[in-house]
């Protein structure tokens, strides 16, 4: 997978729908991202065209025209975990740990979790 994939915040969530509903149409991206957002169709369309561009989808043109994610998920994932490592982390997993850990973001119970992942290794 090329390292220039860079989706925004908002082709995450559509991506989201993506990878959970796939094949699917514009209307059930519209109905799943409107419960999060106030977009209107044209505005899902715009990202999904530019999401096509970038390569992040594919469009097949039945009708309706159905899309699917051009990558898997964990793959994406990966990337983008990788490029925040290396541009905010400066390529050091522990530095982020340590963010993490010291961040409220994580509950005793989410550590307890990360400390058994650790502890397994990798599989």
């Amino acid at each position: 997978m090329s390292n220039e994939i860079n989706l925004t915040g908002n082709e995450w969530d559509i991506m989201k729908i993506i990878w959970a509903k796939q094949p699917c149409t514009l209307r059930q991206i519209c109905d799943e991202v409107n419960k999060q957002h106030s977009w209107t169709r044209h505005a899902v369309i715009s990202f999904l065209k530019r999401m096509e561009t970038k390569g992040t989808i594919k469009v097949e043109e039945a009708n309706p025209k159905l899309y699917r994610a051009a990558f898997k998920q964990d793959e994406v994932i990966r990337e983008e975990l990788d490029n925040t490592l290396s541009r905010v982390f400066d390529d050091n997993p522990l530095t982020m740990v340590s963010y993490l850990a010291k961040s409220d973001k994580l509950s005793d119970e989410d550590i307890d979790q990360m400390i058994a992942l650790l502890k397994g290794g990798k599989d």
